[in-house]
Protein backbone atom coordinates (compact mmCIF):
# COMPACT_ATOMS: atom_id res chain seq x y z
CA UNK A 1 0.00 0.00 0.00
CA UNK A 2 2.91 2.40 0.94
CA UNK A 3 4.35 1.82 -2.56
CA UNK A 4 0.93 2.38 -4.28
CA UNK A 5 0.77 5.74 -2.36
CA UNK A 6 3.84 6.64 -3.15
CA UNK A 7 3.40 6.68 -6.61
CA UNK A 8 0.38 8.27 -6.56
CA UNK A 9 1.85 10.97 -4.90
CA UNK A 10 4.94 11.28 -7.09
CA UNK A 11 7.20 9.52 -5.06
CA UNK A 12 10.66 8.13 -6.48
CA UNK A 13 11.11 4.60 -5.61
CA UNK A 14 14.62 3.60 -4.79
CA UNK A 15 16.08 1.53 -7.47
CA UNK A 16 18.89 -1.51 -6.93
CA UNK A 17 22.14 0.16 -6.44
CA UNK A 18 25.47 -1.46 -8.13
CA UNK A 19 25.87 -3.61 -5.16
CA UNK A 20 23.15 -5.14 -2.82
CA UNK A 21 24.20 -7.34 0.18
CA UNK A 22 22.66 -10.30 1.63
CA UNK A 23 23.91 -11.07 5.09
CA UNK A 24 23.28 -14.79 5.41
CA UNK A 25 23.01 -16.83 9.21
CA UNK A 26 21.06 -19.48 11.17
CA UNK A 27 17.77 -18.63 11.53
CA UNK A 28 16.47 -18.13 15.01
CA UNK A 29 13.74 -20.47 14.53
CA UNK A 30 16.22 -23.17 12.57
CA UNK A 31 17.48 -23.20 8.87
CA UNK A 32 18.98 -20.34 7.55
CA UNK A 33 18.02 -16.59 6.84
CA UNK A 34 19.23 -13.69 4.65
CA UNK A 35 19.03 -10.38 5.17
CA UNK A 36 19.62 -7.53 3.28
CA UNK A 37 21.82 -4.46 3.40
CA UNK A 38 23.15 -1.75 0.89
CA UNK A 39 22.15 1.48 -0.80
CA UNK A 40 18.67 1.32 -3.08
CA UNK A 41 16.21 -1.45 -2.88
CA UNK A 42 16.42 -5.00 -1.71
CA UNK A 43 14.40 -8.26 -2.16
CA UNK A 44 12.47 -9.17 1.23
CA UNK A 45 14.04 -11.85 3.40
CA UNK A 46 15.00 -14.95 2.18
CA UNK A 47 14.33 -18.45 4.68
CA UNK A 48 15.52 -21.92 4.01
CA UNK A 49 16.11 -25.18 5.56
CA UNK A 50 19.60 -25.44 4.34
CA UNK A 51 22.62 -22.72 3.59
CA UNK A 52 22.90 -24.02 0.06
CA UNK A 53 19.03 -23.34 -0.08
CA UNK A 54 19.34 -19.80 1.53
CA UNK A 55 21.98 -18.84 -1.58
CA UNK A 56 20.21 -20.24 -4.28
CA UNK A 57 16.67 -18.32 -2.98
CA UNK A 58 18.89 -14.99 -2.52
CA UNK A 59 20.48 -14.98 -5.73
CA UNK A 60 17.11 -15.83 -7.65
CA UNK A 61 15.65 -12.58 -5.26
CA UNK A 62 18.17 -10.24 -6.52
CA UNK A 63 17.38 -11.29 -9.91
CA UNK A 64 13.99 -11.03 -9.74
CA UNK A 65 14.69 -7.73 -8.72
CA UNK A 66 16.90 -6.11 -10.83
CA UNK A 67 14.70 -7.57 -13.78
CA UNK A 68 12.08 -5.25 -12.66
CA UNK A 69 14.30 -1.93 -13.31
CA UNK A 70 16.38 -0.80 -15.96
CA UNK A 71 19.82 -2.68 -16.71
CA UNK A 72 22.31 -1.24 -13.51
CA UNK A 73 25.49 -1.95 -15.45
CA UNK A 74 28.20 -4.12 -13.36
CA UNK A 75 25.73 -4.74 -10.46
CA UNK A 76 27.33 -7.30 -8.04
CA UNK A 77 25.78 -9.51 -5.74
CA UNK A 78 27.64 -9.85 -2.47
CA UNK A 79 26.90 -12.88 0.00
CA UNK A 80 28.12 -12.73 3.34
CA UNK A 81 28.19 -15.76 5.25
CA UNK A 82 28.41 -15.80 9.02
CA UNK A 83 27.58 -19.56 10.15
CA UNK A 84 28.61 -18.73 13.58
CA UNK A 85 29.00 -15.86 15.88
CA UNK A 86 31.65 -14.05 14.19
CA UNK A 87 34.60 -12.86 16.46
CA UNK A 88 37.08 -12.28 13.54
CA UNK A 89 39.61 -14.36 11.66
CA UNK A 90 39.56 -15.43 8.24
CA UNK A 91 37.32 -14.30 5.49
CA UNK A 92 37.00 -17.00 2.67
CA UNK A 93 35.85 -15.95 -0.66
CA UNK A 94 33.62 -18.49 -2.50
CA UNK A 95 33.44 -19.56 -6.23
CA UNK A 96 32.31 -22.09 -8.33
CA UNK A 97 28.33 -23.39 -8.21
CA UNK A 98 26.41 -26.33 -7.18
CA UNK A 99 28.49 -29.57 -6.52
CA UNK A 100 31.90 -27.68 -6.80
CA UNK A 101 32.46 -24.97 -4.27
CA UNK A 102 35.65 -23.82 -3.69
CA UNK A 103 36.46 -20.95 -0.83
CA UNK A 104 39.65 -19.33 -0.55
CA UNK A 105 41.34 -17.47 2.60
CA UNK A 106 41.87 -13.79 1.50
CA UNK A 107 43.26 -12.36 4.51
CA UNK A 108 46.96 -14.36 4.42
CA UNK A 109 46.63 -18.21 5.57
CA UNK A 110 46.66 -19.49 1.45
CA UNK A 111 44.08 -21.94 3.09
CA UNK A 112 41.50 -23.54 0.54
CA UNK A 113 38.88 -26.27 0.89
CA UNK A 114 36.02 -27.62 -1.66
CA UNK A 115 32.63 -29.19 -1.48
CA UNK A 116 29.53 -29.97 -3.39
CA UNK A 117 27.42 -27.42 -1.22
CA UNK A 118 27.82 -24.51 1.07
CA UNK A 119 27.20 -26.74 3.80
CA UNK A 120 30.51 -28.65 3.25
CA UNK A 121 32.61 -25.48 2.91
CA UNK A 122 31.23 -24.90 6.52
CA UNK A 123 32.20 -27.79 7.64
CA UNK A 124 35.51 -28.36 5.96
CA UNK A 125 36.63 -24.74 7.53
CA UNK A 126 35.28 -25.81 10.53
CA UNK A 127 37.92 -28.81 10.35
CA UNK A 128 41.10 -27.00 10.22
CA UNK A 129 42.97 -26.80 12.76
CA UNK A 130 44.27 -23.48 12.66
CA UNK A 131 40.65 -21.97 12.42
CA UNK A 132 39.22 -21.58 15.83
CA UNK A 133 35.54 -21.92 16.18
CA UNK A 134 33.70 -18.91 15.14
CA UNK A 135 36.99 -17.87 13.38
CA UNK A 136 35.71 -17.27 10.32
CA UNK A 137 33.05 -16.04 7.39
CA UNK A 138 32.60 -16.73 4.21
CA UNK A 139 31.90 -14.16 1.28
CA UNK A 140 30.42 -14.44 -2.21
CA UNK A 141 30.39 -12.44 -4.70
CA UNK A 142 28.91 -12.77 -8.08
CA UNK A 143 27.82 -10.08 -11.14
CA UNK A 144 24.34 -9.77 -11.10
CA UNK A 145 23.96 -10.38 -14.86
CA UNK A 146 25.31 -13.79 -14.04
CA UNK A 147 22.74 -15.37 -11.88
CA UNK A 148 20.14 -18.07 -12.68
CA UNK A 149 17.08 -16.66 -14.06
CA UNK A 150 14.25 -17.54 -11.34
CA UNK A 151 12.44 -20.76 -11.82
CA UNK A 152 8.66 -19.76 -13.64
CA UNK A 153 5.51 -21.93 -12.45
CA UNK A 154 4.45 -24.81 -14.85
CA UNK A 155 1.19 -24.31 -15.75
Amino acid sequence: MAKLLGRLLGAKERQPADLITGVAGPGKKGGWSVVWAGDGSWPPRVHAETLTQAADQAAEAVTALYAQVPPVDGANFQLAIYPWDYQGGPMFDVSGGAGAYTAHDIQGSDQSVSGATLEELVEAVHRLADVPDGGSMFRWIRQVATLPLPARPQG
